[in-house]
Parts: structure tokens; sequence; C-alpha cells
């Protein structure tokens, strides 16, 4: 049997590496994608559509209405992940240069 074959635990980390891989690699292969087919004069204009829903998904553009809600609850109210999101917003939000001055934001932030 294959649980037999695995120390205690092993099998969650290994399932911990594939997600952090999934987030990782990922989204970094699935923006270049999409990148590449918004770019791509032939592309179909169903296929740049959905690219250009998946770029502004990376990029945070849509599910406002989550996010707002999430910005309107207080912290002890969040779940786990919700303040992960709320505490990268913030991070992003305050971003400075080397100067001390608050850097630029861009169409991700």
């Amino acid at each position: 049997m294959m649980d037999e074959d695995f120390e205690d635990g092993e099998d969650d980390r290994r399932r911990a590496e594939i997600i952090r891989r999934a987030r990782v690699e990922g989204i970094e292969v699935a923006y270049e994608t999409a990148l590449a087919v918004c770019k791509d004069a032939k592309a179909p204009a169903q296929a740049k559509a959905s690219a250009q829903r998946t770029l502004m998904q990376i990029g945070g553009l849509l599910d406002r209405n989550e996010r707002q809600a999430e910005q309107d609850k207080a912290p002890h109210e969040m779940s786990p992940e919700e303040l992960a999101r709320a505490v990268n917003r913030l991070k992003r939000s305050h971003r400075t240069t080397s100067e001390g001055e608050t850097a630029p934001g861009n169409v991700f932030d």
C-alpha cells in the first residue's frame, strides 16, 4: 500500500510543496501565457477575452465586492486567508522607495 511507503508527515510536506509551486511557478506561467495570448495579433477574440480576464484576476482587479467586504471586516472577524490578503494589500499600498517616498503603484497594486 502506498501510504505505508511514506514516513509520517512526508505526504503532507509533498502536498504543501506542490501547492507552493502551483502558487509561485503556476501563477508565473499563467501570467506569461495570458500575456502572450493578449499580445498575439492572430489569437481568436475569445482566447484574448479569457486571457484578459485571467490577467485581471491575477492582478486582483476582479472580485471587488469580495475585497470590499473583507476591508469592511474587523481583523478579529477575518479568516486567516482574509488576514493574509489584507496584510498583502497594506504592504503593496505602503511600498517605499530608497529615498523613503511612497513608490508609485502599478496596475497590479
